[in-house]
């Protein structure tokens, strides 16, 4: 009996994007499809072929035009823009997300500006705009305690050698399985002080 593929994430830089191969043959009068604009999975298979996303509430969606040549038996995380019908998708946009990992050993709190954080069965997504001149940047996430279930963390960023130039997106999730608690409080320092959520 096939044994079921073990999927790793992969971590996506902020600057990850994939070429997308569309069915489409929109003509240029068509109007613009209603698109879907979702964090979301992105499991390859053995031959790294993407064939469907996984919303966070564990809905699975077939795409329509599945991605192929990527890294095999992983998960992307990705912010994915795409068209829904029924239990098919059609991308329009993937854009690679970051996964957030426990950085406390190493904490650093470098300011970003916040543009917004919204939780999901599975995961504590982040909307983040640092500023940036093209350089790594590096981000994860520090436990300060967790009290009766309540975890109270703070976001791990390292600017590190790049310049504060222009803003630039970047998406990014904490996996809440990797938090033993129930209720979150997150702190991130910002170029404008401290900001806190409790979620």
């Amino acid at each position: 009996m096939k044994q079921p593929v073990r999927f790793t994430f992969f971590i996506l830089g902020f600057s990850f994007f994939i070429t997308l191969s569309s069915c489409s043959d929109d003509k240029d009068d068509a109007p613009y499809p209603s698109i879907v604009t979702d964090m979301v999975d992105c499991p390859t298979d053995d031959e790294g072929k993407m064939k469907e996303i996984v919303l966070d509430d564990d809905t699975h969606l077939t795409l329509t035009n599945p991605q192929s040549g990527l890294k095999e038996n992983v998960i992307y995380r990705c912010l994915a823009g795409y068209t829904l019908s029924g239990t098919s998708a059609t991308l329009y946009q993937l854009k690679g997300a970051t996964l957030l990992y426990d950085s406390t050993s190493k904490a650093r709190t470098d300011p970003t500006n916040v543009v917004s954080l919204w939780r999901t069965p599975r995961y504590l997504n982040l909307h983040l705009l640092p500023k940036t001149q093209g350089g790594r940047q590096y981000w994860g996430f520090i436990t300060d305690s967790i009290v009766d279930r309540h975890a109270y963390l703070r976001l791990h960023h390292v600017q590190g050698d790049d310049p504060t130039a222009y803003s630039t997106d970047v998406y990014a999730s904490l996996y809440l399985k990797d938090i033993a608690a129930d209720t979150l409080t997150l702190r991130i320092q910002t170029f404008a002080g401290w900001r806190e959520w409790t979620l």
